[in-house]
């Protein structure tokens, strides 16, 4: 495994970022040879790339499966563009980012090799951008996304969120619902090609997002859109995504899950 940290001038953010890396260049679960397939990974509110390489067993996922790992921050926006603000959170991790490391890394172009994840906040950024940038990404992993940031922001309580700061990214409630911000519309469109696999998973105790990601996901089965989805009990926590590490790059490495899991793999 090999850790990596980038820093480059940014000309969607329009200043100079750090970027996180992760490659399996020495992988326990095999050797694995580049190009390597890639996963974006977008932290969640208020946290960083710093934090999710702390908390979840992310080198081991990326050893085991054969899969390099590419952490950006996120700054709370939601991964939007921001013209206004000269802010371009949505360029910047679905195609400068894939476009900046595909150049300097030994990484896959392939769209089958390309996917994007992501948690809480993370996870928000992951399904609009994934869906909005198809034709980079093949597969989504959100884990206990704000599936609604509408309900998130402005109906919860939860300190650091209020409708102001609702409107400040997204404008109206209105604005949000009728445009490309709204997952639930964009996921089940009609006649949509490309659209992206999809792993989805959130804790019965989420006290933050279940919700809506019950929500949107009753909307993905009613309208007949292929996607895995677990539940399990956990709460908006690191201890609930690590369980889910093993299921979800499973599914983006498209092996059985459980077969290249540090604690689970099996002997000869």
């Amino acid at each position: 495994m090999a850790f990596l940290q980038l820093e480059y001038k940014s000309q969607a953010l329009m200043r100079g970022v750090s970027v996180k890396v992760i490659l399996p260049s020495d992988g326990i679960g095999g050797q694995w040879e580049p190009p390597y397939r890639t996963l974006y990974l977008l932290p969640g509110y208020s946290a960083t790339a710093t934090e999710l390489i702390t908390y979840l067993s992310l080198r081991s996922q990326s050893e085991l499966k054969g899969i390099a790992i590419v952490l950006p921050d996120g700054e709370n926006l939601f991964y939007q563009d921001m013209p206004d603000r000269m802010t371009f959170y949505s360029t910047y991790v679905g195609k400068e980012l894939v476009e900046v490391t595909r150049n300097m890394l030994p990484l896959s172009g392939r769209r089958e090799d390309t996917f994007i994840g992501g948690v809480s906040m993370g996870g928000y950024g992951a399904l609009y951008n994934g869906m909005k940038y198809r034709d980079t990404f093949s597969k989504v992993a959100a884990f206990s996304p704000a599936a609604d940031a509408y309900m998130l922001l402005a109906e919860t309580e939860a300190p650091g969120f209020s409708a102001e700061q609702f409107q400040g990214i997204f404008k109206s409630r209105e604005n949000y619902y009728s445009g490309d911000t709204n997952l639930a519309v964009e996921w089940t469109k009609e006649g949509v090609k490309n659209r992206p696999e999809l792993f989805l998973c959130c804790g019965k105790e989420d006290r933050a997002v279940y919700r809506a990601v019950e929500q949107l996901e009753t909307t993905l089965r009613e309208h007949h859109v292929l996607h895995q989805y677990r539940e399990g009990h956990g709460d908006h926590e690191f201890d609930y995504w690590e369980r889910m590490m093993d299921p979800a790059f499973s599914f983006l490495a498209g092996i059985k899950e459980g077969t290249k899991d540090k604690m689970l793999i099996p002997e000869g």
